[in-house]
Protein backbone atom coordinates (compact mmCIF):
# COMPACT_ATOMS: atom_id res chain seq x y z
CA UNK A 1 0.00 0.00 0.00
CA UNK A 2 2.79 1.86 0.29
CA UNK A 3 3.22 4.53 -3.28
CA UNK A 4 5.51 6.87 -5.03
CA UNK A 5 4.89 10.13 -4.52
CA UNK A 6 4.59 11.81 -7.94
CA UNK A 7 6.85 15.06 -9.33
CA UNK A 8 5.86 18.18 -7.73
CA UNK A 9 3.33 20.39 -9.82
CA UNK A 10 5.32 23.68 -10.56
CA UNK A 11 3.65 27.27 -11.56
CA UNK A 12 2.86 27.65 -14.97
CA UNK A 13 2.05 23.75 -15.42
CA UNK A 14 -0.77 22.08 -17.70
CA UNK A 15 -3.17 20.14 -15.15
CA UNK A 16 -5.31 17.85 -16.79
CA UNK A 17 -9.39 17.92 -16.32
CA UNK A 18 -11.62 15.22 -16.59
CA UNK A 19 -14.98 13.53 -15.91
CA UNK A 20 -14.33 10.05 -14.95
CA UNK A 21 -17.26 9.73 -13.20
CA UNK A 22 -20.37 12.15 -14.18
CA UNK A 23 -20.09 15.52 -16.19
CA UNK A 24 -21.15 18.76 -14.38
CA UNK A 25 -22.61 22.17 -16.03
CA UNK A 26 -19.90 24.10 -17.87
CA UNK A 27 -20.07 27.28 -15.95
CA UNK A 28 -19.58 25.31 -12.55
CA UNK A 29 -16.91 23.40 -14.95
CA UNK A 30 -15.52 27.67 -15.62
CA UNK A 31 -15.48 27.95 -12.16
CA UNK A 32 -13.59 25.22 -11.33
CA UNK A 33 -10.89 25.85 -14.00
CA UNK A 34 -10.86 29.97 -13.31
CA UNK A 35 -9.90 29.18 -9.49
CA UNK A 36 -6.84 26.92 -10.98
CA UNK A 37 -5.53 29.35 -13.26
CA UNK A 38 -6.33 32.22 -11.41
CA UNK A 39 -5.02 30.85 -7.23
CA UNK A 40 -2.50 28.08 -7.97
CA UNK A 41 -0.92 29.60 -11.43
CA UNK A 42 -1.47 26.26 -13.45
CA UNK A 43 -2.80 25.82 -17.07
CA UNK A 44 -6.22 23.75 -16.84
CA UNK A 45 -6.92 21.52 -19.81
CA UNK A 46 -10.22 20.14 -20.26
CA UNK A 47 -10.60 16.46 -21.76
CA UNK A 48 -13.60 15.57 -23.94
CA UNK A 49 -15.31 13.93 -21.03
CA UNK A 50 -16.10 17.35 -19.59
CA UNK A 51 -17.91 18.39 -22.25
CA UNK A 52 -18.91 15.53 -24.12
CA UNK A 53 -22.88 16.01 -25.36
CA UNK A 54 -23.59 12.37 -23.45
CA UNK A 55 -21.16 11.05 -20.94
CA UNK A 56 -18.10 8.44 -22.67
CA UNK A 57 -18.13 4.77 -22.29
CA UNK A 58 -16.28 3.51 -19.60
CA UNK A 59 -13.88 2.41 -22.25
CA UNK A 60 -13.22 5.78 -23.61
CA UNK A 61 -12.62 7.36 -20.22
CA UNK A 62 -10.23 5.31 -18.74
CA UNK A 63 -8.47 5.88 -22.31
CA UNK A 64 -8.54 9.39 -20.87
CA UNK A 65 -7.23 8.16 -17.90
CA UNK A 66 -4.38 6.97 -19.66
CA UNK A 67 -3.46 9.85 -21.81
CA UNK A 68 -3.71 12.54 -19.32
CA UNK A 69 -1.58 10.51 -16.94
CA UNK A 70 1.19 10.01 -19.75
CA UNK A 71 0.66 13.49 -21.16
CA UNK A 72 2.35 17.00 -20.16
CA UNK A 73 0.01 17.52 -17.20
CA UNK A 74 1.87 17.01 -13.62
CA UNK A 75 -1.96 16.68 -11.97
CA UNK A 76 -4.91 15.54 -13.10
CA UNK A 77 -8.38 16.59 -11.51
CA UNK A 78 -11.67 14.79 -11.26
CA UNK A 79 -14.47 17.19 -11.51
CA UNK A 80 -17.18 15.27 -9.69
CA UNK A 81 -18.05 12.04 -8.81
CA UNK A 82 -20.94 9.40 -9.59
CA UNK A 83 -22.02 6.27 -9.50
CA UNK A 84 -20.21 4.28 -12.53
CA UNK A 85 -16.43 4.54 -12.22
CA UNK A 86 -16.32 0.86 -10.97
CA UNK A 87 -17.09 -0.11 -14.78
CA UNK A 88 -13.49 1.53 -15.58
CA UNK A 89 -11.51 -1.01 -13.99
CA UNK A 90 -11.78 -3.76 -16.30
CA UNK A 91 -10.33 -0.85 -18.54
CA UNK A 92 -7.78 0.51 -16.56
CA UNK A 93 -3.70 -0.91 -16.61
CA UNK A 94 -1.57 -0.46 -13.63
CA UNK A 95 1.52 -0.75 -15.39
CA UNK A 96 0.45 2.99 -17.61
CA UNK A 97 -0.26 4.59 -14.48
CA UNK A 98 2.80 3.17 -12.91
CA UNK A 99 4.84 4.45 -15.44
CA UNK A 100 3.68 7.95 -15.80
CA UNK A 101 2.60 8.88 -12.09
CA UNK A 102 0.92 12.27 -11.60
CA UNK A 103 -0.74 13.93 -9.00
CA UNK A 104 -4.34 13.19 -9.03
CA UNK A 105 -7.33 14.66 -7.24
CA UNK A 106 -10.84 13.79 -6.62
CA UNK A 107 -13.52 11.98 -4.01
CA UNK A 108 -16.33 10.01 -3.80
CA UNK A 109 -16.26 7.36 -6.79
CA UNK A 110 -13.24 8.52 -7.72
CA UNK A 111 -12.22 6.24 -4.68
CA UNK A 112 -12.03 3.89 -7.74
CA UNK A 113 -9.44 5.63 -9.58
CA UNK A 114 -7.24 6.59 -5.88
CA UNK A 115 -7.50 2.25 -4.82
CA UNK A 116 -6.14 1.69 -8.33
CA UNK A 117 -3.20 4.04 -8.27
CA UNK A 118 -2.55 2.51 -4.88
CA UNK A 119 -2.51 -0.58 -6.34
CA UNK A 120 -0.17 0.94 -9.09
CA UNK A 121 1.96 1.95 -5.95
CA UNK A 122 1.39 5.87 -6.82
CA UNK A 123 0.14 8.27 -4.29
CA UNK A 124 -2.56 10.27 -4.70
CA UNK A 125 -4.25 12.76 -3.20
CA UNK A 126 -8.62 12.48 -1.77
CA UNK A 127 -9.71 15.64 -2.06
CA UNK A 128 -10.18 19.11 -3.88
CA UNK A 129 -12.20 17.99 -6.87
CA UNK A 130 -14.58 20.50 -8.70
CA UNK A 131 -17.83 19.59 -6.50
CA UNK A 132 -17.78 19.21 -3.29
CA UNK A 133 -14.80 20.93 -3.90
CA UNK A 134 -12.91 24.07 -5.90
CA UNK A 135 -16.02 25.34 -7.33
CA UNK A 136 -18.02 26.06 -4.29
CA UNK A 137 -18.84 29.10 -2.60
CA UNK A 138 -17.91 32.56 -3.56
CA UNK A 139 -14.43 32.31 -2.42
CA UNK A 140 -12.55 29.09 -2.15
CA UNK A 141 -12.11 28.26 1.64
CA UNK A 142 -8.17 29.42 2.78
CA UNK A 143 -7.90 26.19 4.68
CA UNK A 144 -8.57 23.96 1.34
CA UNK A 145 -6.03 26.56 -0.59
CA UNK A 146 -3.82 26.12 2.04
CA UNK A 147 -3.39 21.99 1.90
CA UNK A 148 -4.07 21.81 -2.17
CA UNK A 149 -1.05 24.08 -2.76
CA UNK A 150 1.06 21.73 -0.09
CA UNK A 151 -0.68 18.71 -2.07
CA UNK A 152 0.09 20.02 -5.31
CA UNK A 153 3.87 21.56 -4.83
CA UNK A 154 5.31 19.97 -2.03
CA UNK A 155 6.39 16.38 -1.23
CA UNK A 156 4.32 16.35 1.78
CA UNK A 157 1.64 17.92 3.78
CA UNK A 158 3.70 17.71 6.41
CA UNK A 159 1.90 18.51 10.08
CA UNK A 160 -1.56 19.48 9.61
CA UNK A 161 -4.31 21.53 11.80
CA UNK A 162 -7.90 21.20 12.29
CA UNK A 163 -10.25 23.66 10.50
CA UNK A 164 -11.66 26.62 12.19
CA UNK A 165 -15.12 26.22 10.80
CA UNK A 166 -16.70 23.59 8.46
CA UNK A 167 -20.23 23.25 6.44
CA UNK A 168 -22.03 20.62 4.85
CA UNK A 169 -25.09 23.42 4.04
CA UNK A 170 -26.21 22.76 0.54
CA UNK A 171 -24.55 25.59 -2.35
CA UNK A 172 -27.31 26.71 -4.63
CA UNK A 173 -25.07 27.86 -8.24
CA UNK A 174 -28.00 29.55 -9.23
CA UNK A 175 -27.89 31.88 -6.51
CA UNK A 176 -24.67 31.94 -5.05
CA UNK A 177 -25.82 32.72 -1.36
CA UNK A 178 -23.18 32.13 0.99
CA UNK A 179 -23.53 28.82 2.99
CA UNK A 180 -23.99 28.54 6.76
CA UNK A 181 -20.43 27.89 8.48
CA UNK A 182 -20.19 26.52 12.21
CA UNK A 183 -17.59 26.30 14.77
CA UNK A 184 -15.47 23.06 14.03
CA UNK A 185 -14.92 21.66 17.93
CA UNK A 186 -12.06 19.70 16.31
CA UNK A 187 -10.99 16.13 16.18
CA UNK A 188 -12.47 13.12 18.24
CA UNK A 189 -9.29 10.74 19.45
CA UNK A 190 -11.00 7.62 20.14
CA UNK A 191 -7.17 5.78 21.17
CA UNK A 192 -6.93 3.22 23.83
CA UNK A 193 -3.20 4.37 24.75
CA UNK A 194 -1.19 7.79 23.91
CA UNK A 195 1.21 5.53 21.59
CA UNK A 196 1.13 7.36 18.31
CA UNK A 197 0.69 4.98 15.39
CA UNK A 198 1.46 5.56 11.44
CA UNK A 199 1.92 3.36 7.81
CA UNK A 200 0.36 4.28 4.53
CA UNK A 201 -2.87 5.66 4.14
CA UNK A 202 -5.92 3.40 1.97
CA UNK A 203 -9.57 3.66 2.01
CA UNK A 204 -11.91 6.05 0.68
CA UNK A 205 -15.79 6.82 0.37
CA UNK A 206 -17.63 3.85 2.51
CA UNK A 207 -19.97 3.00 -0.26
CA UNK A 208 -17.52 2.98 -3.38
CA UNK A 209 -15.29 0.77 -1.09
CA UNK A 210 -17.91 -1.89 -0.92
CA UNK A 211 -18.24 -1.91 -4.93
CA UNK A 212 -14.15 -1.83 -5.32
CA UNK A 213 -14.46 -5.57 -3.04
CA UNK A 214 -17.82 -6.92 -4.50
CA UNK A 215 -15.81 -6.86 -8.14
CA UNK A 216 -12.07 -7.86 -6.62
CA UNK A 217 -9.80 -6.32 -9.27
CA UNK A 218 -6.97 -4.74 -7.63
CA UNK A 219 -7.91 -5.47 -3.89
CA UNK A 220 -4.63 -5.62 -2.05
CA UNK A 221 -4.07 -8.85 0.35
CA UNK A 222 -3.36 -6.55 3.88
CA UNK A 223 0.15 -7.76 4.26
CA UNK A 224 1.71 -5.03 6.04
CA UNK A 225 0.37 -2.42 8.92
CA UNK A 226 -1.58 0.63 7.16
CA UNK A 227 -4.29 3.55 8.38
CA UNK A 228 -7.64 2.99 7.12
CA UNK A 229 -9.38 6.09 6.07
CA UNK A 230 -13.50 6.27 5.54
CA UNK A 231 -15.99 8.70 4.79
CA UNK A 232 -19.26 8.82 4.11
CA UNK A 233 -20.95 10.65 1.23
CA UNK A 234 -24.20 12.72 0.61
CA UNK A 235 -26.21 9.32 0.43
CA UNK A 236 -26.28 9.46 4.12
CA UNK A 237 -26.02 5.74 4.41
CA UNK A 238 -27.58 4.18 7.31
CA UNK A 239 -25.23 3.12 10.09
CA UNK A 240 -26.54 -0.46 9.08
CA UNK A 241 -24.33 -0.13 5.57
CA UNK A 242 -21.43 1.68 7.40
CA UNK A 243 -21.12 -1.91 9.05
CA UNK A 244 -21.84 -4.28 6.90
CA UNK A 245 -18.83 -2.41 4.33
CA UNK A 246 -16.75 -2.36 7.23
CA UNK A 247 -17.66 -6.24 7.97
CA UNK A 248 -17.14 -7.16 4.48
CA UNK A 249 -13.23 -5.48 5.24
CA UNK A 250 -13.08 -7.31 8.15
CA UNK A 251 -13.79 -10.91 7.14
CA UNK A 252 -11.07 -9.82 4.61
CA UNK A 253 -8.08 -9.32 7.34
CA UNK A 254 -8.27 -5.18 6.16
CA UNK A 255 -9.15 -4.55 10.14
CA UNK A 256 -6.92 -6.87 11.45
CA UNK A 257 -3.51 -5.33 10.17
CA UNK A 258 -5.47 -1.55 10.49
CA UNK A 259 -2.35 0.40 12.64
CA UNK A 260 -5.52 2.84 13.03
CA UNK A 261 -8.71 4.35 11.53
CA UNK A 262 -9.14 7.89 10.26
CA UNK A 263 -12.93 8.96 9.37
CA UNK A 264 -13.83 11.86 8.23
CA UNK A 265 -16.25 14.16 9.56
CA UNK A 266 -19.61 12.93 7.88
CA UNK A 267 -22.17 15.23 5.74
CA UNK A 268 -25.73 15.05 7.68
CA UNK A 269 -27.60 16.64 5.42
CA UNK A 270 -28.02 16.82 1.44
CA UNK A 271 -30.44 19.35 -0.26
CA UNK A 272 -33.28 18.81 2.34
CA UNK A 273 -33.04 20.29 5.79
CA UNK A 274 -32.62 18.52 9.08
CA UNK A 275 -33.10 19.99 12.69
CA UNK A 276 -29.88 20.32 15.16
CA UNK A 277 -30.90 17.14 16.70
CA UNK A 278 -30.98 14.76 13.92
CA UNK A 279 -28.10 16.08 12.60
CA UNK A 280 -26.08 15.12 15.76
CA UNK A 281 -28.06 12.10 16.34
CA UNK A 282 -26.84 10.80 12.52
CA UNK A 283 -23.26 11.60 13.48
CA UNK A 284 -23.26 10.13 16.74
CA UNK A 285 -25.50 6.69 15.39
CA UNK A 286 -22.36 6.65 12.40
CA UNK A 287 -19.47 7.20 15.10
CA UNK A 288 -20.71 4.27 17.48
CA UNK A 289 -21.07 1.86 14.41
CA UNK A 290 -17.94 2.14 13.50
CA UNK A 291 -16.66 1.51 16.63
CA UNK A 292 -18.20 -1.34 17.36
CA UNK A 293 -17.57 -2.96 14.56
CA UNK A 294 -13.98 -1.88 13.95
CA UNK A 295 -13.25 -3.10 17.32
CA UNK A 296 -15.00 -6.32 17.20
CA UNK A 297 -11.60 -7.47 14.90
CA UNK A 298 -9.65 -5.71 16.59
CA UNK A 299 -10.54 -4.48 20.30
CA UNK A 300 -7.97 -1.46 20.68
CA UNK A 301 -7.51 -0.65 17.46
CA UNK A 302 -6.94 3.61 17.74
CA UNK A 303 -9.46 5.79 15.51
CA UNK A 304 -9.59 9.27 15.13
CA UNK A 305 -12.75 11.16 14.34
CA UNK A 306 -14.13 13.98 12.30
CA UNK A 307 -10.26 14.92 9.87
CA UNK A 308 -11.37 17.75 7.89
CA UNK A 309 -11.78 15.36 4.64
CA UNK A 310 -14.69 14.02 2.45
CA UNK A 311 -18.06 15.57 1.45
CA UNK A 312 -17.78 18.30 3.92
CA UNK A 313 -15.87 21.52 3.29
CA UNK A 314 -13.19 23.08 3.91
CA UNK A 315 -10.97 20.05 2.43
CA UNK A 316 -8.04 18.44 3.28
CA UNK A 317 -6.73 16.67 0.25
CA UNK A 318 -5.33 13.62 2.30
CA UNK A 319 -2.83 10.80 0.13
CA UNK A 320 -3.91 8.02 -0.24
CA UNK A 321 -0.70 5.29 0.01
CA UNK A 322 1.24 8.28 1.51
CA UNK A 323 2.76 7.73 4.98
CA UNK A 324 0.56 9.54 8.03
CA UNK A 325 1.85 9.69 11.71
CA UNK A 326 -1.33 10.21 14.25
CA UNK A 327 -0.26 11.50 17.36
CA UNK A 328 -2.69 11.51 20.64
CA UNK A 329 -0.37 12.76 23.26
CA UNK A 330 -0.10 15.56 20.92
CA UNK A 331 -3.06 15.59 19.42
CA UNK A 332 -1.02 15.91 15.93
CA UNK A 333 -1.55 14.40 12.14
CA UNK A 334 1.70 14.61 10.15
CA UNK A 335 1.69 13.23 6.38
CA UNK A 336 5.29 12.25 5.36
CA UNK A 337 7.97 10.69 7.16
CA UNK A 338 9.46 12.76 9.67
CA UNK A 339 12.66 10.67 10.59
Amino acid sequence: MNGVIPPAVEPGDEVAVLAPSRQLPASVVDRGTERLRETFDVVPTCYPSVHADEQLSPAERAAEVHEAFASDATAVFAVTGGEDQLRLLRHLELDRLRANPTRFCGISDNTILHLALSAAGVVSYYGCQFVPGLALDLELPAYTERYLRRALFDDALGAVEPADEWTDDHFDFDGDAPREWESNPGWTWDFPTEKAVSGPLWGGCVVVLEHFLAVDRFVPEPDDEFVLALETSELLPEPYTVQSVLRCLGERGFLDRAAGVVVGRPKTRHRASRSDEERTAYRQAQREAILETCRTYQPDVPILFDLDFGHTDPQLPVPIGGHVELDPAAESVTFGRTR
